[in-house]
């Protein structure tokens, strides 16, 4: 597998055709006994992530499966009785009900399988971490098929990417350095600083749902390929790519709170670009150079 890739394979890539060398490679990665899970972390950072794939590849990277294959069925089966003994006794407490939405079932199992799961269920709307959860759920219950898988990809991806939240002032304070860089002129930069648009909008909550709930769900996986592979910097070149994407719009206006209503509803039709210009953004800036896991989160070691 090599980092050095011709012009046509990263046209392409812009079009949504992933090139044969990627396909290759992890179907021979995919081959490996025992997988290495490096190299598997290492493919979602170099290179686009096949949809056949991605879940497979989350559910390794993430810990759900281990990395010895002849396990998989095994582990699962145990993942499966853990979940079902979990919802069975949410039931039992009469804290969830046939009627309970997914997502709000999902983070109720989370929370008693960690042992917090609080008394009263107005806690939790009022908690920012468990709003958090509740759009990563949603995310993830319109790609996932599956309340098991659900339930495993959800609770471990935000259990390890929680740990990173004071990470966040560190991506708001990169994401206005790179604008600032990326905009030649500083026009966009300066109009958003002038109308104090950078300081309102909620690029927080943007960085700690990963940006589901925020753009397309169709676009968030590839954000996560990324964040999951363990850059988590790249979110900040994705809120980047929102503003220069919609610069002509946003210098049109004149009040903040146009632009951050503008902002706020971004077209389901724009995620994928939105995504693409985030990709290439990120890898102008080295973001493609292979992090050492001293470096980034490490997905692949999860608790058990």
């Amino acid at each position: 597998m090599t980092e050095e890739r011709n012009f046509r394979t990263c046209y392409y890539e812009k079009f949504g055709f992933l090139g044969v060398e990627e396909k290759k490679s992890i179907e021979i990665l995919l081959k490996e006994q025992p997988l290495d899970v490096e190299k598997l972390r290492i493919f979602c950072l170099r290179f686009p992530v096949p949809a056949m794939y991605r879940l497979y590849l989350w559910k390794i990277l993430l810990g759900i499966l281990p990395a010895n294959q002849p396990s998989h069925d095994f582990v699962m089966k145990q993942r499966t009785q853990q979940f079902d003994d979990c919802h069975r006794g949410l039931m039992l407490m009469r804290r969830i009900s046939k009627q309970t939405p997914l997502e709000e079932v999902l983070l109720k199992m989370h929370l008693l399988e960690k042992g917090i799961l609080p008394f009263e269920d107005k806690d939790l709307q009022t908690d920012p971490s468990y709003r958090s959860f509740l759009a990563m759920a949603h995310g993830v219950c319109s790609i996932v098929d599956g309340d098991v898988d659900r339930y495993w990809i959800t609770s471990r991806f935000y259990r390890q990417f929680w740990k990173y939240r004071d990470t966040f002032l560190h991506l708001q304070a990169k994401t206005l350095q790179c604008l600032k860089k990326e905009d030649s002129d500083q026009k966009l930069y300066n109009h958003l600083q002038q109308h104090n648009v950078i300081s309102c909008l909620p690029l927080i909550d943007w960085f700690s749902c990963c940006f589901t709930g925020v753009l397309p769900d169709t676009s968030f996986e590839r954000i996560w390929d990324k964040v999951i592979g363990g850059s988590c910097v790249f979110l900040a070149f994705v809120a980047v790519a929102i503003f220069l994407t919609f610069r002509r719009p946003l210098l049109s206006m004149h009040s903040s709170e146009e632009m951050l209503a503008y902002l706020k509803n971004i077209p389901d039709d724009c995620g994928d670009r939105l995504v693409s210009e985030a990709i290439d953004l990120w890898q102008k800036h080295g973001g493609h150079l292979v992090q050492t896991k001293s470096d980034s989160p490490n997905f692949d070691k999860l608790p058990t």
